[in-house]
């Protein structure tokens, strides 16, 4: 039996391959839980550059984002994982009280709330493929889904369907585990990448926020 490698299924079998080791690398370094910040930093610009070269070693190109990246990301996640703690803390102090001043609190929380849940959506993507400070990269991360709101919207909402998907199948966080998270982060790169676009016509003449190659 002669097997042709070039013919679209073989191709779709090593394609779903890699991206089954990419997804099992992203596990494995997603572990320590203080490192989610560096994985999803590199798992989004491993994407981007199979975006731009779909030849690339994917693995390869993980660990080196993972090393460039860490210094930046592990600082934000952290200040991301305190921030949530706060809020969560805050939510459940101010809703076991009553008066005038806890709707108040409430709302303020729900809007910081709110901008949490986008700066964290957005800072690693944004982190992985451009070049700016922390700092920089938590004003765009909250600014640029406030200017692209529908792009904003989906990429919330695919987030949210895949938990709902996980939590209530159980065979399907086996799956997740073994590819479903970088499957995820191509499907969402694409509408990154649209956003992204959007986000660099408007950005020219920035000197702190350049494009970083598309591959190691």
């Amino acid at each position: 039996m002669h097997f042709n490698l070039e013919s679209p299924f073989w191709r779709f079998v090593n394609t779903l391959l890699r991206f089954t080791a990419l997804n099992l690398l992203f596990v494995v370094t997603c572990i320590p839980l203080v490192t989610i910040g560096p994985a999803r930093s590199a798992l989004y610009g491993t994407v981007f550059a199979y975006d731009d070269h779909d030849d690339i070693p994917l693995c390869r190109q993980y660990l080196q984002r993972f090393i460039r990246e860490f210094k930046q990301s592990i600082i934000a996640f952290i200040i991301h994982a305190v921030l949530a703690a706060i809020v969560i803390y805050s939510l459940a102090f101010w809703l076991s009280m009553t008066g005038a001043m806890t709707y108040l609190a409430l709302i303020v929380l729900i809007i910081g709330a709110v901008l949490l849940v986008l700066s964290y959506e957005f800072f690693y993507p944004l982190q992985s493929r451009y070049t700016n400070t922390v700092w920089g990269f938590f004003k765009l991360s909250v600014g640029v889904p406030m200017g692209i709101p529908l792009y904003a919207i989906c990429l919330l909402a695919i987030d949210v369907a895949f938990a709902f998907l996980i939590y209530y199948v159980p065979f399907l966080r086996v799956l997740a585990i073994i590819f479903g998270f970088s499957w995820l982060a191509y499907a969402k790169s694409l509408i990154y990448l649209r956003a992204f676009d959007r986000f660099e016509r408007g950005t020219k003449g920035d000197t702190k926020t350049t494009y970083k190659n598309g591959s190691l």
